[in-house]
């Protein structure tokens, strides 16, 4: 679907429930920049977000020098 600035704008909701529906939408402004909208991969609307899900990318990506398996510096010393 191609559409202006002005138009997806003033039908959003229309488009929003386009892309939900697995359609791109192409919006072109005044200048000639193109925009692509569609619904993003990953979690339903309206689910909760697990605090593993969230945490997902951090786990690991500092290292602090500890076993993993210990709770030693968690206030259990």
């Amino acid at each position: 679907m191609q559409a202006s600035v002005r138009e997806f704008t003033r039908k959003f909701p229309a488009y929003r429930r386009a892309a939900l529906a697995g359609k791109e939408i192409r919006v072109q402004d005044r200048k000639g920049n193109g925009f692509v909208f569609r619904a993003a991969q990953g979690q339903p609307a309206g689910e909760p977000v697990s605090l593993a899900a969230a945490m997902g990318d951090l786990l690991g990506a500092v290292s602090s020098g500890r076993r993993k398996k210990t709770l030693a510096g968690y206030g259990r010393d």
